[in-house]
């Protein structure tokens, strides 16, 4: 009786912990960026969030530390954006398509790679939340 007990307990356990990390996604799913990832985002419907750094950027650690684990942006992010993560030395070639947008860098593309938002520097959780908000309302009304 013990053992059934006990194997029951450890049932409900992991169980309920699978649940949960399902249901409270803790982080944001980044994405690497590929020649159909504008395509991907266009199947699923979602617009493409690319957050631009580097290595020596200390703002883009903040941003990483801050924003990125503030619970409404991740839920935000991972619900309507495909979220791409492009270190400069890792995208190199997405580094210099966007040279002109500083570090930390947040750009935000439609489906067709249109720039719907392209902003420098550190956004705190709440006006990243704002923002993403509005571009995706912006869209969604566009898109009709």
């Amino acid at each position: 009786m013990k053992i059934k007990f006990l194997f029951l307990i450890a049932f409900l356990g992991f169980h309920l912990n699978v649940n949960s990390e399902i249901l409270n996604n803790s982080e944001i799913t980044w994405h690497g960026w590929t020649d159909k990832t504008l395509t991907q985002a266009k199947a699923i419907n979602r617009l493409v969030l690319i957050s631009l750094t580097a290595e020596w950027c200390q703002f883009c650690k903040k941003m990483d530390a801050v924003t990125y684990q503030d619970k409404a942006v991740i839920d935000e992010l991972n619900k309507h954006y495909l979220t791409i993560k492009a270190d400069e030395a890792k995208y190199p070639d997405i580094a210099k398509r966007y040279a002109k947008i500083g570090r930390p860098g947040t750009i935000i593309l439609d489906h067709k790679g249109n720039i719907l938002l392209a902003k420098t520097g550190y956004l705190k959780p709440q006006w990243m939340l704002w923002t993403l908000q509005a571009v995706k309302e912006e869209s969604n009304n566009k898109n009709g």
